[in-house]
C-alpha cells in the first residue's frame, strides 16, 4: 500500500518517499537471539516493540546471484514484534525472518 495510507507503528527510521509503498506484519519470537530479516527488494526495515523502533545489530546485502537484496540483523527477546517496511518501490516483495545460528569456528 502507499505510505500515505499507512498508519505506521512508529515513525520510520528514514524518511519515506511520498509515492513509496509500505507495509507491516506481526511476528512472534519464541527464543532469544539474533534474527535476520532478508528482503527481495529494497525497502527500509524497522522492527518495532512497545511503540519503539529497535536498533539493528548488523546489516548487509545478500550473496551475489541470489534474490536477497538486503539483510538486517536484530537481537530480540521472546515476544511480539511489528515488522514495518517503508520506501519500497515494489508493491510486493519477499521477506524472510530467521533465527541466526552461531557462526562455526
Amino acid at each position: 500500500m502507499s505510505f500515505d495510507r499507512l498508519a505506521p507503528a512508529t515513525a520510520p527510521g528514514r524518511s519515506a518517499d511520498a509515492g513509496g509503498n509500505a507495509g507491516m506484519a506481526l511476528f512472534q519470537v519464541a527464543r532469544a537471539g539474533t534474527y535476520r530479516i532478508a528482503l527481495g527488494a529494497p525497502a527500509w526495515i524497522d522492527v518495532v516493540r512497545a511503540g519503539r523502533a529497535l536498533p539493528a545489530a548488523a546489516h548487509g546485502h545478500g550473496p551475489a546471484c541470489t534474490g536477497i537484496r538486503k539483510m538486517v540483523d536484530y537481537r530480540l527477546s521472546p515476544g511480539r514484534y511489528i515488522l514495518q517496511l517503508t520506501g519500497a518501490q515494489a508493491t510486493t516483495l519477499p521477506v524472510m525472518i530467521a533465527h541466526r545460528q552461531k557462526d562455526a569456528a
